[in-house]
């Protein structure tokens, strides 16, 4: 049976003007995406891409109940279009329905496995849910799926690191897809310092920081591994230049101290530290920090000072460590030298301890980061 005259014509004029609401919305044009779409709806109300079309706009707009109201309209018409499957998924997720935006992703990439954000997406909610495992599992299908995608092979190999496998050759993978890649640059490079290989740590941290100068945290790893290498004066750059872009970086500010301390600089170790403020340096790292350049200039009542303001004002220790909080309280001996060597011994001994027990389970590792992330997050 012939197709009624002009059918073909009607056809082409619908798809030109898809066309061009594909073309207004890459370009971020919403308002005559939105114009589009509307006409083409009120023409062809069954049109299932112009209901994913006007979805996507509402969706850039924030408005995700409206542009969920699109795409499941869309999939009335069309059940199996994995991507208004997809789009609904993240529509659903935007409203905090995370189940069924779950379900909504496992659906969309069980139609289309090459759906790579599909299967981003749900990696993502099931790491955000602790569930490790499976997203690994996702990711792993995921990339046998689009073995070129730099995103998802990042993805799988962060997943990895988490699940205390060896990231290293997937991290390889990704640098040689997108060798301007500056995180997977400085993943690999705190992979690197993590087993203690300082000089590749160096490489990949410093083309890091070439590719994002910006990012503090970037020159703050690269200053780590110049400690490991002995090159103090460059790490003392790389914690200047990471406490420059994030000034309530402690650590990095610690760490540049400790470099300036190691090269003799003293005196430029204490007064950084005291030009933190007043909270600051009553926070136990600056404490600690203060009582070791003390400690190696021999001003002993200094550093017993300060090693017994870093117990005190320490809830960690408080919790985990009652000997050292008895040490602190307890009266001072006979001279300050004997003091400040008994806290600097029992300090030195808790953080080897500590190192230790990280280093063997990388699952409390993670969790004590987390946890301190979050205490500073709430300070």
């Amino acid at each position: 049976m012939q197709n009624p005259r002009g059918a073909g014509s009607v056809q082409n004029v619908i798809r030109t003007q898809m066309q061009a609401g594909m073309s207004a919305l890459q370009d971020g044009k919403l308002e005559d995406a939105r114009n589009i779409f509307s006409l083409l709806l009120d023409a062809n109300p069954d049109l299932a891409l112009a209901h994913v079309g006007l979805g996507r706009v509402y969706a850039l707009e924030g408005a995700h109940d409206r542009a969920l109201e699109h795409f499941d309209a869309s999939l009335k018409i069309k059940p199996d279009f994995a991507p208004a499957i997809m789009f609904a998924a993240q529509a659903r997720e935007k409203l905090g329905l995370n189940d069924d935006a779950m379900e909504s992703y496992r659906q969309a990439v069980e139609l289309d496995p090459k759906l790579s954000l599909g299967y981003f997406r749900m990696a993502r909610g099931m790491v955000n849910e602790g569930k490790n495992d499976e997203a690994l599992s996702t990711l792993r299908e995921a990339v046998a799926h689009s073995p070129q995608d730099a995103s998802l092979r990042l993805m799988l190999a962060n997943a990895m690191d988490r699940a205390g496998e060896d990231a290293e050759a997937e991290y390889h993978h990704v640098i040689d897809l997108k060798p301007d890649l500056w995180i997977a640059h400085f993943q690999l490079g705190r992979m690197m310092l993590s087993s203690s290989r300082f000089d590749q740590a160096r490489d990949h941290l410093a083309r890091a920081v070439s590719l994002a100068s910006d990012k503090p945290q970037v020159h703050q790893a690269l200053g780590s591994a110049y400690v490991g290498l002995n090159d103090h004066t460059k790490a003392m750059k790389s914690f200047d230049e990471a406490f420059r872009l994030k000034p309530s970086n402690l650590l990095a500010a610690v760490k540049a101290a400790q470099s300036r301390s190691a090269l003799g600089k003293h005196r430029e170790a204490i007064d950084l530290l005291l030009n933190l403020g007043r909270m600051a340096r009553r926070s136990p790292i600056v404490q600690r920090a203060m009582g070791d350049v003390y400690f190696v200039t021999s001003k002993w009542s200094e550093a017993a000072e300060c090693y017994r303001a870093m117990i005190l004002n320490s809830e960690e220790i408080a919790k985990n460590s009652p000997e050292l909080l008895s040490l602190a309280n307890k009266p001072a001996g006979t001279t300050a030298e004997s003091d400040a060597k008994a806290l600097h011994s029992a300090l030195s001994e808790r953080a080897v301890t500590v190192s230790k027990t990280l280093r063997e389970n990388p699952t409390k590792a993670r969790n004590w980061l987390r946890d301190r992330r979050a205490a500073r997050a709430a300070n």
